[in-house]
């Protein structure tokens, strides 16, 4: 009985000695804004056969919660013009929305400097083309989980860099039917929201997914950081009817810790 008591008391010692060892690190609210400029490459066979390209100004807000691990909610908004090269009539607007939220754990290392963390996110991306006034019209909506990873270093107390990369594995993908009207669609047609978040469970091989980012901060104040970011998103529907899209974002922004 005294043997257990002595080696109860050494044990509690030392997780003592260990917790006193840990670094606790301090909890940041960070509020980030950002604009930036999208260019998008697109083709979308239930618009039209043709490849298009444009360009419109997208911008986001964002809230981060960092301390061990990092709790973060984002809206991204974007809207601009889409053409063909191979015709000078097929000029159409789009709507590019995100919205966001995710959860990463932090991965311990050795190095202070660097900082290294794994999770997933619930996401929901809407991308809606008209031509003429909704003469003609398509629209691409996935919302689903999402594997991420960031990869974060401290170069000194001004500079920090950052990059993280999402893939997509369980989605709701929705898309029109190929005449581009239906039942459903007529049914709800002041409802432009409902009708695009209307999806059923897409595979891997059906619906592919990239997003990555790069981004660079620097402290102007304790408070106060400016950031410049380039970021490139990748989609993919393989069915009878395909789509593929790339946006790449060059962006710059601020960001608030409070």
């Amino acid at each position: 009985m005294k043997k257990i008591l002595i080696y109860t008391c050494c044990f509690l010692l030392l997780v003592g000695m260990v917790k006193a060892q840990e670094v606790i690190r301090p909890v940041d609210k960070l509020l980030s804004l950002r604009v930036g400029y999208q260019d998008n490459y697109l083709k979308d066979n239930i618009l039209s056969p043709l490849h298009y390209r444009g360009a419109g100004l997208q911008y986001g807000l964002s809230y981060r919660r960092i301390g061990e691990n990092i709790f973060g909610i984002s809206v991204g908004y974007g809207a601009g013009e889409v053409r063909s090269n191979e015709t000078s009539g097929f000029i159409n607007t789009f709507l590019d929305i995100n919205i966001g939220v995710q959860y990463l754990f932090r991965i311990k290392n050795d190095k202070e400097s660097l900082d290294f963390y794994m999770g997933g996110a619930y996401e929901t991306n809407a991308f809606f083309i008209d031509w003429n006034d909704l003469d003609a019209f398509s629209y691409t909506s996935s919302q689903g989980l999402v594997i991420k990873g960031l990869v974060a270093k401290r170069i000194n107390d001004k500079h920090s860099i950052q990059t993280s990369i999402g893939v997509p594995i369980v989605q709701f993908l929705g898309r029109p039917p190929y005449n581009g009207i239906d039942e459903f669609i007529i049914e709800n047609q002041d409802n432009p929201v409902k009708i695009m978040l209307q999806g059923e469970p897409a595979s891997f091989g059906q619906y592919l997914g990239l997003d990555w980012g790069l981004a660079y901060a620097f402290q102007i104040l304790p408070g106060l950081a400016w950031n410049l970011d380039y970021s490139i998103s990748f989609q993919k529907v393989n069915n009878l009817h395909s789509y593929k899209r790339m946006a790449m974002t060059p962006a710059t922004g601020i960001t608030l810790k409070f």
